[in-house]
């Protein structure tokens, strides 16, 4: 325990940063590259066509996943299976506009309103589902990331029009705004709670506990303030959402920028004058939960909320082949009190069976297992394997019991 108690109070997994200012708008992208999986493309959109910004792309048929919008001026370049990509061009005067649609002033409530924001771009899925107590989660989801403070302290009138949106939607009937310790925060209306600002306290799971006390509690459901931004923004715009806030951050520089759905990692690193040396990692997400890309023109989603880079030499490098040494210190740390030394042995050798039986379901993808891992293995890479694995298992037993019951 004392090993875990060293790690949660190293200042590095501190949350709160003193940042309140505005963010800062994000480059124009000379080319996007937009994740298409798993939607139909719009009619006449194909290779060589001109689109516009605001302008439906794609659609998905599930209501839980926001349709697609072009955020640029541009051509269309290249369809596959994955992407999009679309290369910027010279906007003229001309351009038809999307008109703006008045969200709060429309009325929609329930399901309507939902279908409404999918249709804008929204995941709704992020939203939460129904329960009697919503909880905001206000606290930064990664060491590093410091866009949090700004939400809360600048941006207040897209808060105030998410919160009313959600309240429409009816998919909770109390809501309570968790915030960091010591923060002077109040916002009419809203209860707030203040959680000790250490990682990974911003895990949904921790978060809830910390608030009620209580494991697992019922009628709880949390929501991060990510996603009530984007929420927030498209209510206050009206315009489809095509935008994330995302820490851009190295060891010298961060900062937190509006940027356009699919811009990609280079240029959004050059915006920002990080400029990249022999062997730096380059990670799209958090520091500890984020995942490494292996090439610039990789791209952010609405999703994103970071895009670090961890230079050379700072931390010692994954080693994909090493052996578990059972020294035991991934299970001291680990806070759903697993045993990720096993979860990823099992992954490793694919037995992902096993991983099931180990309850693989309840791991929080938190990271702090690979960060004390002393043999340097992936352990949440493994983990997160056998999940996408188990995950594929069960789609596929669904898809064959419909057949067999339609048959």
């Amino acid at each position: 325990m004392k090993q875990r108690f060293q790690i949660l109070n190293d200042p590095r997994f501190h949350l709160v940063y003193g940042i309140s200012q505005r963010f800062s708008d994000g480059p124009s992208p000379s080319k996007v590259r937009l994740n298409r999986e798993g939607f139909t493309l719009a009619q006449n959109v194909k290779k060589k066509a001109v689109v516009h910004s605001g302008m439906l792309l794609a659609e998905h048929p599930s209501i839980e996943k926001g349709d697609l919008f072009s955020p640029i001026y541009g051509e269309i370049t290249e369809i596959n299976e994955r992407s999009i990509f679309i290369s910027a061009l010279p906007q003229p005067p001309d351009t038809p506009e999307v008109e703006p649609v008045d969200l709060l002033q429309e009325g929609l409530e329930g399901d309507e309103l939902v279908m409404r924001c999918k249709k804008m771009g929204l995941n709704t899925r992020s939203l939460g589902c129904r329960c009697e107590t919503l909880i905001i989660n206000g606290l930064n989801p990664d060491p590093g990331v410091t866009w949090t403070e700004p939400m809360l302290n600048s941006h207040i009138r897209t808060f105030h029009a998410a919160m009313e949106l959600h309240r429409r939607m009816g998919r909770f009937k109390n809501v309570i705004l968790a915030i960091p310790q010591g923060s002077h925060l109040s916002y009419d209306g809203v209860k707030t709670v203040h959680v000790p600002a250490e990682y990974p306290n911003s895990l949904n799971p921790l978060l809830i506990k910390n608030v009620t006390g209580e494991e697992n509690p019922e009628g709880f459901g949390c929501i991060g303030l990510h996603n009530l931004w984007s929420l927030g923004r498209v209510g206050r715009t009206g315009l489809p959402l095509t935008e994330t806030v995302i820490t851009i951050g190295s060891y010298e520089h961060s900062g937190n920028y509006i940027v356009k759905d699919g811009s990609t990692v280079g240029e959004l690193l050059d915006f920002a004058r990080i400029a990249l040396k022999d062997h730096d990692t380059v990670v799209r997400g958090g520091p500890l939960r984020g995942e490494s890309v292996d090439r610039l023109d990789r791209s952010i989603t609405k999703g994103t909320y970071g895009l670090f880079v961890v230079e050379a030499g700072t931390i010692p490098p994954m080693e994909g082949h090493s052996s578990c040494i059972n020294c035991g210190a991934c299970v001291l740390i680990c806070p759903a009190r697993l045993s990720p030394s096993n979860l990823s042995r099992y992954a490793e050798f694919a037995l992902h069976e096993r991983c099931r039986k180990e309850h693989i379901d309840i791991c929080m993808d938190c990271g702090l297992c690979g960060y004390v891992c002393i043999a340097r293995r992936p352990v949440l890479q493994y983990i997160r394997l056998a999940k996408q694995k188990l995950a594929e298992k069960d789609a596929q037993k669904q898809r064959e019991e419909i057949k067999i019951t339609s048959a």
